[in-house]
């Protein structure tokens, strides 16, 4: 057992982090509008119980990964235009967005999520007197996440 205590100067919070969209020439754009986002993976199993066996199994199948975000509307042309844009050339458009967050040492987690498709309803319009202008926004991942950085002790 490790006798070290719990350093809370070193937790992390929403502050720390960022998300970043790649936009054309393979530029990152920070989406300082972003006010929350979350990237997440759902594992899916099969049931398997063996005659004889009161035991079940779960048996990996598949695993799906979602990114959703939340951002006030500041402008259109990073996110919102493309997929007006691929509405009328009937091609869906696809999104590389990169998530990090950096420690107190200066150590950063760096995760990259490619293929992204639009899922579910997206807000185009949600306006409402005296409330800031935002979208909810939804994605589907449909490549592997790469972790291309990340924290160490």
């Amino acid at each position: 057992m490790s006798d070290k205590t719990l350093d809370v100067r070193r937790l992390m919070t929403g502050r720390d982090g960022q998300l970043y969209v790649t936009g054309a020439n393979r530029r990152q754009i920070f989406l300082a509008e972003v006010d929350s986002f979350q990237a997440q993976i759902s594992f899916s199993n099969a049931d398997f119980q063996p005659v004889g066996s009161y035991l079940g199994y779960a048996v990996p199948v598949s695993y799906t990964v979602t990114l959703t975000f939340s951002e006030a509307v500041i402008r259109d042309d990073v996110v919102l235009k493309p997929i007006y844009d691929a509405l009328s050339s009937g091609i869906a458009p696809t999104f590389e967005f990169c998530g990090r967050f950096k420690n107190a040492d200066g150590q950063y987690n760096r995760q990259v999520f490619r293929d992204c498709v639009p899922d579910g309803s997206v807000d185009l319009m949600n306006l409402a007197p005296g409330e800031i202008v935002k979208r909810q926004w939804s994605f589907r991942v449909n490549s592997a996440p790469q972790l291309q950085e990340y924290i160490t002790t």
